[in-house]
């Protein structure tokens, strides 16, 4: 399955400082896992954390703000 276009992360809620309760998707295994993220540095940096179980038992990732991100409705959508 594509990667572009797909939908990585769903079901979050904003619970203060962090949106949590959803799950993210590994596209490189295509397994799930609970995540939360945090949004810092004025809306540069991403933090996000996916985990199985508790969150104390994952890994945080920090993912930057794309300076040229691709706008959705350019997105090409395939058929396989």
């Amino acid at each position: 399955q594509p990667i572009l276009g797909a939908t990585i992360m769903r079901g979050l809620k904003d619970k203060g400082k962090w949106w949590s309760g959803g799950y993210i998707l590994d596209p490189k295994k295509g397994k799930t896992y609970k995540c939360k993220i945090r949004v810092v540095e004025n809306g540069e940096k991403l933090l996000v954390r996916g985990f199985i179980g508790f969150s104390l038992i994952g890994r945080t990732q920090t993912w930057l703000k794309a300076e040229n991100p691709i706008e959705p409705e350019k997105i090409e959508k395939t058929e396989e």
